[in-house]
């Protein structure tokens, strides 16, 4: 007896067009490997802290813009071609990324700080200090 992989979409599919379903689905979009570093981000009291995860980079790698109340993170993680030749398998990932991150108005964008250490990109998002202004609202 022959073991048969079941596949649910033969059942709601026609063969042909279910293979092209699954073929779809199995393959990868490219052989390209792509690099998305993970960022946590913390809320605390009086700050946001950004943890931008990219192991084997170094910081003249990145760059960081602000634009328009927008925090753009880029950079390239790389590995050079006589590098390259060296490795028998390679599962990291390489290549140019951009994350973009909208801050809120209550950001303070003068102060923002970011370091760079042991892989990972911290970068400090401090509050606006709100003014206390008081305004008496004459009524009509």
């Amino acid at each position: 007896m022959a073991l048969v992989r079941y596949n649910p979409l033969n059942d709601f599919i026609p063969a042909t067009f279910g293979n092209l379903v699954e073929n779809f689905i199995n393959d990868r979009v490219s052989d390209e490997p792509v690099f998305m570093p993970a960022v946590d981000i913390v809320r605390e009291d009086n700050q946001i802290l950004l943890h931008v995860y990219a192991p084997g980079m170094k910081k003249d790698q990145f760059t960081i813009d602000l634009n328009e109340h927008q925090l753009i993170i880029a950079g390239e993680r790389t590995l050079d071609d006589e590098a390259r030749k060296k490795f028998t398998k390679i599962e990291s990932r390489y290549g140019k990324f951009r994350r973009v991150f909208k801050l809120n108005e209550d950001i303070n964008e003068e102060k923002i700080t970011a370091e760079y250490q042991d892989g990972i990109l911290k970068i400090v998002l401090p509050f606006e200090k709100k003014k206390e202004t008081k305004k008496v609202i004459q009524i009509k």
